[in-house]
């Protein structure tokens, strides 16, 4: 309760009884319950806004995922090409040179 003395409590249950006693705090507990719900209101919009912001985070999360899934794609891609070429080994001159030698050779 805001400001109420004991003596304007005493006035008013003299003035009207119980049931304005009643009525006196039922007032102040309704008005302290508005002040609680319009708190509670306040800090739901900020969970609201956090939920929002957690969703930006995570659909940029999602993005930044399918981009490293398509470098990780291209690299093996690359690296299979490279394994290929070491394998086969065209690019270098003296063994390149030999294969050719034997394949006439050979056949």
């Amino acid at each position: 309760m805001d400001s109420i003395s004991a003596t304007w409590l005493i006035e008013i249950v003299r003035a009207f009884g119980f049931a304005g006693f009643v009525g006196v705090m039922w007032y102040f507990d309704s008005k302290n319950f508005r002040k609680m719900l319009a708190q509670y209101k306040s800090d739901m919009d900020e969970q609201r806004k956090m939920y929002a912001s957690n969703v930006k985070l995570v659909e940029s999360y999602d993005r930044l995922a399918g981009d490293l899934k398509d470098v990780v794609i291209m690299n093996t891609q690359v690296m299979t090409k490279l394994v290929d070429a070491i394998n086969t080994n065209q690019y270098c001159p003296q063994v390149r040179l030999e294969k050719q030698a034997k394949g006439k050779q050979g056949g």
